[in-house]
């Protein structure tokens, strides 16, 4: 393969994380394919036709080193699905991987994404992921999946009447076994406005990946000790009521006491 000539050295330049470049993806070339040869572990050569498909679609990340202007981590996926993430292993130890994280982290809060999901790939790099916030989920399928949800709160309006809901999440099973415990369980403040509408002070999430048991879930919300309601997630009542579906599981900013009509 030809070799690109690298650019002269850039002092006083930050590094930036950016969308790749043709000329990044010969560099990420050279290099996954010298560490490959020299054994090092958690190489995705394996995944190049991914990773040219990802740089096609505009969906690979790069990190370029400031001194030298050349790619030295890629990451595909952004965290909303299984992808990787590979630091150059030279430039290990400094922070790379973590920069990279933080920057999808942040991708994902602006877009609106609450649940983010990734696979450890090799099994090596569950540490690192537990670092940035992750949890394993035990006896995925595939294995060692993990998730994380970002946390998203709301300023509650001053007007309106004070309440506690307790938001509880069910397999599927407790639509015909009342005693069927719950997976999940928020309390969370809000207030309930004029129009029969409990503004939550925070976002309560669900994520399907972390209970695959769960298979159709079941979602309860009681306010103030009172059960408003109680059904399967997917069913449109609920999601008139305020259960809402997002790419990894399903989340609820407000509760509807009504159908709305």
């Amino acid at each position: 393969m030809p070799t690109t000539n690298p650019p002269k050295a850039r002092a006083g330049l930050r590094s930036v994380i950016r969308r790749s470049k043709p000329e990044d993806i010969a560099t990420i070339r050279s290099w996954l394919e010298v560490e490959e040869a020299a054994g090092v572990q958690g190489n995705f050569l394996c995944n190049w036709s991914v990773i040219t498909r990802a740089h096609e679609d505009q969906e690979l990340l790069v990190y370029i080193d400031g001194k030298t202007g050349l790619p030295v981590a890629f990451q595909l996926g952004r965290l909303l699905q299984s992808g990787i993430l590979q630091v150059k292993q030279d430039f290990r130890g400094r922070g790379i991987g973590k920069k990279m994280v933080a920057y999808c982290v942040n991708l994902a809060r602006r877009k609106g994404e609450d649940l983010l999901v990734i696979q450890c790939k090799p099994s090596s790099s569950i540490q690192f992921w537990q670092r940035v916030g992750f949890t394993v989920i035990p006896e995925s399928d595939p294995p060692n999946k993990a998730y994380r949800i970002l946390e998203r709160r709301h300023v509650l309006p001053a007007i309106g009447t004070s309440v506690e809901a307790v938001i509880r999440f069910y397999p599927e099973e407790r639509k015909w076994h009342d005693a069927c415990p719950a997976l999940l369980q928020v309390t969370a403040s809000g207030k309930e406005l004029p129009g029969g509408v409990i503004q939550l002070d925070r976002r309560v999430s669900f994520h399907e990946d972390a209970y695959p048991l769960a298979r159709d879930v079941v979602v309860e919300a009681e306010v103030d000790g009172v059960r408003r309601f109680i059904d399967k997630a997917k069913y449109r009542e609920l999601q008139q009521r305020g259960v809402t579906r997002c790419r990894n599981g399903w989340f609820i900013d407000q509760i509807r006491l009504e159908e709305r009509r």
